[in-house]
């Protein structure tokens, strides 16, 4: 275990690592300073970080952000200081692994998406490391997510398709099925309809055919993901009405950070198929999260998107009412 080879992650502050020893049991400061690392402290460790991952399901990333920060110095001071053996080691370099991604999702839910990437690569760098080719996988999907938000969706089927091929029957079926859907969607952005058609269909037959067996980093995953995927790949082959049945089952059981996000992509496939009253209730829901709850610039961005389409309806009192509605919500996304 070389533990000088995980990546330092640009981005992390000296105040937040104070703080983050600040806030921890002395145990933890202690093996910062040198003792070793014991079972009960990754035990630890490990539920904190599926409490982080739950917040952001419910929060939305903006506002978890520095919390994140705090979490990934300290368990990165642990690996280069602490005292601990190969398989503590690894346990520590997959959490790294694992904060790493949360660090990077949450900056890129907030719009940072050039440190998001950083953070991305440090996670893959530490997964690596930690020897873990499952969360390797389902990293370089997450990476892809980034790429086709830039415009580079072949290069998100390069990632996608060498996730597949480095993992050949050494992943859980649900991790496959992951990265099959999110080649669907990467191929139906390139408009290759039959292929992602291909690739959906067998995203569902290993869904259809998983068990429970999945790392903790995808346990969110499931029927409702999966819904958003077959009504984005419906969406962009130009079946608004059946896209609209998807995506409408997909927000209805989402976290409530997903269901503002996903709410811009329903409120379009309404708008495509002619039903401007459903695209401003799915519209105005998403709206009403941000409002009350969630901090996601990303949802905001995908609502802005959906208002541009609306400049022929642009005298409906109900479209400028969420025009209105939408102008105040950045700022809030951003707190």
């Amino acid at each position: 275990m070389d533990r000088r080879g995980f990546l330092t992650i640009t981005g992390v502050s000296l105040t937040a690592l104070a703080m983050s020893w600040a806030a921890a049991p002395s145990a933890f400061a202690a093996a910062a300073g040198g003792d070793r690392v014991t079972d009960n402290m990754l035990a630890d460790l490990e539920l904190r970080v599926g409490t982080l991952r739950s917040l952001d399901d419910q929060m939305g990333g903006a506002r978890l952000l520095e919390q994140a920060h705090g979490d990934l110095a300290l368990i990165t001071s642990l690996i280069r200081h602490a005292r601990y053996t190969d398989a503590v080691g690894a346990r520590l370099h997959s959490l790294a692994a694992q904060v790493a991604y949360l660090t990077g999702w949450m900056a890129y839910d907030s719009g940072l998406h050039s440190a998001g990437q950083q953070y991305y690569v440090a996670a893959l760098r530490a997964s690596r490391t930690a020897g873990d080719g499952d969360l390797g996988a389902f990293l370089l999907a997450e990476m892809g997510v980034h790429a086709s938000d830039g415009g580079y969706n072949r290069e998100r089927a390069s990632l996608l398709r060498t996730a597949l091929d480095q993992t050949p029957g050494t992943v859980p079926l649900v991790t496959r099925a992951y990265l099959y859907l999110h080649l669907a969607a990467a191929l139906a952005q390139q408009q290759e309809h039959r292929e992602a058609a291909s690739a959906l269909h067998r995203s569902v037959t290993l869904w259809d055919r998983t068990n429970d067996e999945r790392g903790q980093w995808l346990k969110w995953f499931g029927e409702s993901q999966i819904n958003s995927t077959k009504g984005k790949v419906l969406l962009w082959a130009g079946r608004s009405e059946e896209a609209t049945d998807f995506l409408a089952a997909s927000v209805s059981t989402a976290v409530p950070r997903d269901q503002a996000v996903r709410a811009g992509r329903l409120a379009e496939a309404h708008l495509a198929g002619g039903d401007l009253d459903g695209a401003l209730v799915a519209a105005n829901h998403g709206i009403a999260l941000l409002e009350q709850r969630v901090a996601s610039n990303r949802a905001v961005q995908r609502l802005h998107a959906f208002s541009g389409k609306l400049d022929r309806y642009g005298k409906e009192p109900a479209v400028r009412e969420f025009r209105d509605r939408l102008k105040a919500l950045p700022e809030l996304a951003a707190a």
